[in-house]
C-alpha cells in the first residue's frame, strides 16, 4: 500500500475510534507534561545552581600576607597573576582604614576604606567621575551619605592611620561581585604602591582552582607558613558532586515517566487492536501484508501522540514561564521527540500481534 494511503486509512482509524485515540492524546499529553513539568524543573534548577556555583564569589582565591615583613603581595606579583590564563582579574588590597569627610573632622561618622593595588576596574564599576590617581579615591553611593556628601568629590581624613596622606575623591562607583562589602564605603589607590596584605584572584572556573592555585603560590615564591590561602578548591568539588546528583535524580525521573507513559499507550493501543480484531482481519484476508498492518497500527498512534506531545509542550511552557522555571527549548523539543519515540515503540508489539494472527481465526471469532 502506497504511504499516502496508509497515512489515510490510519487518520480514519483515528476519527473511526475516538476514544481510544483520545486516550492516546492525553497520555501523550501528561507523559510530554508531566516530563517537562518535573524533569524540566530539575534541569532549569539545574542551571541556577551552577549559576550561583560559577558566580565570582565561588571561583575567589584569597592568597594573605601574614609574614612579618609583609613584602609577597608586590606590584609586580598583582600584575604576573592578572596575566594568568585561568585567572579572571587579580587584585592586591590593603586592610580597610576608617576614614572621615575631612571638612567635618574627627567627629565625623567613619565609613571603611579600602587600597586597592593593581587595576581598579577589577573591583569597581565607575559611575561618576574619573579612574582615581595615586592618593585619589572613588566613593560609593552608601558611604556618600554616611560622609554627608551631595556629590562625589571633596577628601576624606585618615582617622585610624594618621599619618597617611588624604585622599581626595574623584568620582563614584559600583562595587563588582565578589566585592559587595566595598559598596559600605571607600576604594582608593595608594600614593605608593606598597605590598598589599591580600591577593584577591577570581578565577575563570571553580574547575581549575587547584591548577590556578599552584600557579599564583609560585608566582607569589613565599614560604608556605607565611601565607594563608583561603581557597575555592572545596567548593568546586561540592559543585561538581551537587551537578552530579542532580543529573542522576533528573535522568532516573525522565525514563520513570517516558516509561510509564509508554506502557500506558502500549495498553490503550492493545486494547483498540482487540477491539478492531474484526477489520484487521477482514484487511489481512483481502490482501493487505503483515507490514501494512504494522504501520497502520504504528501510525494511527504516531499521529495521536504528535497531537498530545504538542499540547503537552503548550501547556508545560506556559505553566513552567508562570512559575519562572522554564526550561531550555531545547529540552522541551527533546522531550516532545522522545514521548513521540517512546509511543513508537510502546505501539509496536500490539501491531505485530494484529499483523501476525492468524486472518482466518480472526474473522470466525464471533
Amino acid at each position: 500500500m502506497k504511504p499516502q494511503l496508509i497515512l489515510r486509512e490510519s487518520w480514519q482509524m483515528i476519527l473511526a475510534s475516538k476514544v481510544p485515540s483520545l486516550l492516546i492524546v492525553l497520555l501523550a499529553t501528561v507523559m510530554c507534561a508531566g516530563t517537562i513539568l518535573t524533569v524540566g524543573r530539575t534541569v532549569a534548577t539545574e542551571s541556577q545552581i551552577e549559576d550561583r556555583l560559577e558566580s565570582a564569589g565561588s571561583r575567589l582565591l584569597v592568597v594573605r600576607d601574614i609574614s612579618s615583613a609583609g613584602d609577597y603581595l608586590t606590584e609586580q606579583v598583582v600584575a604576573a597573576t592578572d596575566g594568568v590564563s585561568h585567572v579572571e582579574r587579580a587584585v592586591g588590597i590593603y586592610n580597610a582604614i576608617d576614614v572621615v569627610n575631612g571638612q567635618v573632622g574627627g567627629g565625623g561618622e567613619r565609613v571603611p576604606a579600602w587600597g586597592v593595588l593593581g587595576d581598579m576596574e577589577n573591583v569597581a564599576q565607575l559611575t561618576s567621575g574619573r579612574v582615581p590617581g595615586p592618593g585619589e579615591a572613588l566613593v560609593s553611593r552608601e558611604a556618600m551619605l554616611s560622609l554627608g556628601l551631595e556629590y562625589p568629590a571633596g577628601w576624606v581624613h585618615h582617622v585610624t592611620e594618621p599619618g597617611l596622606n588624604d585622599l581626595n575623591i574623584v568620582g563614584s562607583f559600583e562595587p563588582k561581585e565578589p566585592f559587595a562589602d566595598y559598596g559600605s564605603g571607600i576604594i582608593y589607590a595608594p600614593l605608593s604602591p606598597m605590598p598589599a596584605t591580600s591577593l584577591q584572584v577570581i578565577l575563570t572556573n571553580a574547575d581549575v582552582a587547584d591548577e590556578a592555585q599552584i600557579i599564583v603560590l609560585g608566582i607569589i615564591d613565599g614560604k608556605a607558613e607565611e601565607l594563608r590561602v583561603e581557597s575555592p578548591i572545596g567548593v568546586a568539588a561540592l559543585q561538581a558532586q551537587i551537578m552530579e546528583d542532580v543529573t542522576i535524580f533528573g535522568r532516573t525521573l525522565l525514563v520513570g515517566v517516558l516509561l510509564a507513559g509508554a506502557v500506558l499507550v502500549a495498553i490503550v493501543t492493545l486494547t483498540d487492536v482487540l477491539v478492531r480484531r474484526a477489520d484487521l482481519g477482514r484487511r489481512r484476508a483481502l490482501g493487505a501484508t503483515r507490514d501494512t498492518i504494522i504501520g497502520l497500527v504504528v501510525l494511527r498512534t504516531v499521529i495521536a501522540a504528535c497531537i498530545g506531545v504538542i499540547l503537552g509542550i503548550s501547556v508545560s511552557a506556559a505553566l513552567t514561564n508562570r512559575l519562572e522555571a522554564m526550561p531550555p527549548t531545547s529540552f522541551m523539543v527533546g522531550v516532545g521527540i522522545l514521548s513521540i519515540i517512546a509511543a513508537i515503540a510502546s505501539s509496536i508489539p500490539p501491531a505485530m500481534y494484529a499483523a501476525y494472527r492468524d486472518p482466518v481465526a480472526v474473522l470466525r471469532t464471533p
